[in-house]
């Protein structure tokens, strides 16, 4: 189990009652974002650029395969498991094609099952790798790792809060500086130094890493507004907050009609009133289960 998921289901135990710091102490060094900012400013330049133009839709891209259509309609109508459904049938239909396991990866993410999506997309990988490099691969990988990670953390669904309990214990954590710490609730929990360190290295690592993948995204498909709403998302969640809120308002008038256009508005509100997201990010407190990956009963093909 990863340090960040050890501290995090500690404090998770606790309810987040008290994060009393035990002791302070000389910050330690924990691993920093690369410096990612230019890059992201040059994408949110980029996609601004597209805004006159149609946007890049993954059901019309060379290389989608037969089905495609039916699949992002599905996506777009919020109908998770009808989207699962076509995806499953186009692979059944054709299992040797890369591009239809992407599409199924797609719909897995959708339906909160990261761990299936990117074993699709590493049998895609290892049908045509081209295929699996295609923009909508990169967009399904990043989101696949870093929505792995947030179940992992305790999070649930497809598309989980902008600001997650375990966004929040990080940012309590890291406000500690590196010293020890107790977390007191329903049962006390001492987090050494070592830990608190690791587990704010942690949230920083695999959030700068599926920001870069989703910008990869973004540089073959600068259009690409499913890919620009994730980008926003980690953005924030990565503390470029300033390039998150420019990046959120250049998707605002783009996002009507896409997949996930309700998980937009919602965290649009959270962007606009972030305490009442950290007050219901720490009201919403399940225990934290282990991600699976399961796949619909219905898919035989493998």
């Amino acid at each position: 189990m990863s340090p960040l998921v050890i501290v995090l289901c500690a404090a998770i135990a606790a309810a987040f009652a008290v994060l009393a710091i035990a002791k302070r102490r000389a910050p330690r060094a924990v691993l920093l974002l690369p410096d990612l900012q230019p890059r992201l400013a040059a994408a949110i330049s980029a996609f601004q650029a597209t805004a006159t133009k149609p946007a890049w839709i993954p059901a019309a891209a060379a290389g989608a395969p037969d089905g495609a259509a039916a699949i992002e309609a599905a996506l777009i109508a919020n109908d998770a498991d009808k989207a699962l459904a076509a995806a499953e049938g186009v692979v059944a239909a054709a299992p040797g094609v890369a591009s239809s396991r992407v599409w199924l990866a797609w719909a897995l993410c959708a339906n909160a099952e990261p761990a299936a999506a990117a074993a699709e997309l590493e049998r895609a990988a290892a049908i045509d790798a081209a295929a699996a490099a295609s923009p909508l691969a990169v967009y399904v990988d990043a989101r696949a790792r870093h929505l792995t990670f947030e179940h992992g953390c305790g999070e649930v669904g497809a598309v989980p809060p902008l600001v997650t309990k375990g966004d929040v214990a990080i940012v309590t954590l890291a406000g500690s500086q590196g010293g020890a710490a107790w977390v007191t609730g329903s049962e006390d929990m001492h987090i050494t130094q070592d830990e608190l360190a690791a587990a704010v290295s942690e949230h920083r690592k695999v959030t700068a890493a599926a920001l870069v993948r989703v910008l990869d995204a973004l540089d073959a498909a600068p259009g690409f507004v499913d890919a620009a709403y994730l980008a926003a998302r980690l953005a924030v969640k990565s503390g470029l907050v300033g390039a998150g809120r420019v990046l959120f308002a250049a998707v605002a008038p783009r996002i009507a009609g896409r997949p996930d256009a309700e998980a937009f508005a919602r965290d649009a509100r959270a962007l606009d009133d972030p305490q009442a997201a950290v007050t219901a990010a720490l009201e919403k407190a399940p225990p934290p289960t282990p991600p699976t990956a399961k796949r619909s009963r219905s898919l035989k093909v493998l």
